[in-house]
């Protein structure tokens, strides 16, 4: 039999046959292959280091051509490419055109579940497991894994599957890869439950000692019984999990192949649901990861590290965002920062550091957070929740039931609010707008650069209420237009003109201010001038201007890094509507089209194909004029 090359694998079916000592050597090769491709393109390096023996070890045992797998997350799915034939594809991973850095369904039928959130694995995978009852005939139903993290397993939907899985019991498998690390250490009660797991494997024998001294003890007498079940509680590993019904297996070493495979399975032959408890190493093999986890859980390609630096560096939007509410809070003690399980990430590592008695982690929990910031509000805290605008969508109801129904000082910030490059459909921004203007009460806005955005970050905190603060990835400007004191007061739905013209006029929010404005200049330089707004506001609107500007100009356009359903420009066309106006000017609006943005290499690139760049703008304006196309430098 050939040597096993991981260069060669086409399918998991190559496994087959294959000592352990092959399949260790296999594990050696994806290895390296990940530490040499993701430091080239960029990815999620951590995670993936820590679960090659075990994703050999999955599809050893099982045929997931018939069985099925889904990977909560996701991000830790390179191995799993590796193994279903797609090696040849990393070395374009999460750029454009290129494989992406998710499981996602139309790149291989291996790939269950177009995934990028965390805590669904259990409740899809439970999903499947009842679709398939009673489907397989004599060799039974196909098995159904969810490999879940510890971080994944904290967050309520998890507990929603597992106690759904306890009482129905389908055959379905909870693969446990706990690391202690999602992407900023663990935090909770299950992950110190978790931890005393952890802390020693000889728990179960102790026990099992203690209960037999217990029954030496004749004092007892017909109380033995509470007694072992009292030390079951504390001892037993697995007791919470057992008492839902599901079967418990570990703590168990995620790195040692052959125990893996023994483990999965002798565990193919209980009944039920169970979740095997696997310990493993984040950015195992990779020696920067031993010195800074969270570093190491993503990185960035090592060309992006190689270019030259800017003659002017920015800041990205979320330390311009990090470093606003420290100032903030040293102004006002009541100001305190949440987070779900994202410090870094959401720019509040630095707040953490300087105020510890007023930051909150809850861990991967969304709806926890919302409404957790209602709840400080109640109890005269001013609470700052930092979170992706993809994730905030998890807490939708709390947003609705705990801050905007209560009418509470909760300020809602959004990072990645817009399109996110390589990271792809299930991590981009762009739905926010749309579900939050619904909501009563809520004042959304969106500053153009780091100077607003200290400045909405104020006004929000001094004003009350519920606020929603959205910004994309990426360097922010720090000034666009005049200083702090020669700006209009950040009323809410107030407007802010930057240009005078009398060939249209545009209104754009938040980022897109910046193309906009270089729009507007190209066509100033070939002589045709419109008029430009900084929006600030999508709700409420400057309706006062948007009837000005309607009755002056033949059209008016929009410009937004958001969805073009129940966006900006939605919300302006609604109001144009309302005037019920005898001569509507024509309305041209700039977004994100209906339908799912790849991943691509940058964000530039998807800006570039949504027709969010100056040249791209300026076109489409003359064209709204009625001056031609004729240069591509005009253009």
């Amino acid at each position: 039999m050939n040597p096993l090359l991981l260069s060669e694998i086409q399918s998991p079916g190559d496994l087959r046959g294959r000592s352990l000592e092959e399949l260790e050597d296999l594990c050696l090769q994806i290895r390296a292959a990940l530490i040499e491709k993701v430091r080239r393109t960029g990815g999620h390096l951590g995670s993936n280091l820590g679960v090659v023996e075990l994703l050999v070890a999955l599809h050893r045992v099982f045929d997931f051509r018939r069985d099925r797998l889904v990977l909560d997350v996701s991000h830790q799915c390179y191995p799993h490419k590796m193994l279903t034939g797609r090696y040849a594809g990393f070395d374009r991973l999460r750029q454009t055109g290129g494989l992406s850095g998710f499981c996602n369904r139309s790149e291989s039928p291996y790939d269950v579940l177009t995934a990028g959130h965390a805590g669904t694995a259990i409740s899809f995978a439970c999903g499947l497991a009842e679709g398939f009852r009673g489907s397989g005939g004599e060799e039974g139903d196909p098995w159904v894994v969810a490999l879940v993290g510890d971080a994944g397993l904290g967050a309520g939907n998890s507990f929603e599957g597992l106690n759904y899985a306890g009482e129905r019991r389908p055959r379905l498998l909870v693969v446990l890869n706990d690391n202690e690390w999602s992407i900023a250490r663990s935090v909770g009660a299950l992950a110190r439950y978790l931890s005393r797991i952890r802390s020693s494997r000889t728990l179960q024998a102790t026990y099992e000692r203690l209960t037999d001294l217990a029954r030496r003890i004749p004092v007892l007498g017909d109380r033995l019984d509470e007694v072992g079940e009292v030390v079951r509680h504390v001892l037993v590993p697995g007791h919470v999990f057992e008492e839902m019904g599901v079967n418990y297996v570990g703590p168990l070493d995620g790195h040692d192949l052959g125990g893996c495979i023994d483990a999965l399975e002798r565990v193919r032959r209980l009944d039920g649901v169970t979740m095997i408890h696997f310990l493993t190493e984040k950015g195992r093999g990779f020696a920067p990861a031993a010195e800074d986890a969270e570093r190491a859980h993503g990185v960035k390609p090592e060309s992006a590290k190689t270019e030259p630096a800017a003659a002017t560096p920015r800041r990205s939007w979320t330390d311009c965002f990090g470093r606003a509410l420290v100032a903030a809070a040293e102004r006002d003690a009541r100001i305190v920062a949440i987070t779900a399980g994202m410090p870094s990430g959401t720019g509040l590592a630095g707040f953490a550091e300087r105020f510890p008695g007023r930051f909150f982690d809850t861990g991967i929990t969304e709806q926890h957070a919302v409404a957790m910031a209602g709840g400080l509000a109640t109890a005269g805290r001013k609470p700052v929740a930092a979170i992706y605008s993809t994730f905030l969508q998890r807490a939708y109801d709390q947003v609705f039931q705990e801050v905007a129904l209560q009418g509470e000082d909760v300020l809602l910030c959004l990072d990645r609010a817009g399109l996110v490059g390589q990271d792809g459909p299930t991590h981009q921004g762009l739905y926010d707008l749309a579900y939050l203007r619904a909501l009563p009460g809520l004042t959304l806005a969106s500053p153009r650069d780091a100077l607003d955005l200290e400045r909405m970050l104020a006004a929000a905190l001094e004003r009350g209420g519920p606020w929603a603060l959205r910004w994309p990835r990426g360097a922010a400007p720090e000034r666009i237009g005049g200083p702090a004191e020669l700006r209009p007061e950040l009323q809410p739905g107030t407007a802010e003109r930057l240009r005078t013209g009398d060939r249209g006029a545009v209104l754009a929010l938040g980022a897109m201010v910046e193309p906009a404005l270089a729009a507007a200049e190209r066509l100033a330089a070939a002589g045709i001038e419109v008029e430009l707004w900084d929006a600030r506001f999508c709700k409420p609107l400057d309706l006062g201007l948007i009837a000005d500007l309607a009755r002056r100009h033949s059209w008016l356009a929009t410009v937004e890094e958001h969805s073009l359903n129940g966006g900006f420009g939605a919300a302006v066309a609604e109001a144009l509507v309302d005037l019920e106006l005898e001569q509507p000017p024509r309305l041209l609006r700039h977004g994100v089209p209906d339908r799912f943005i790849a991943h691509a290499s940058s964000r530039e690139e998807q800006l570039e194909e949504c027709g969010l760049t100056p040249s791209a703008l300026a076109a489409a304006w003359r064209r709204a004029t009625g001056v031609p196309v004729l240069e591509a430098s005009d253009a």
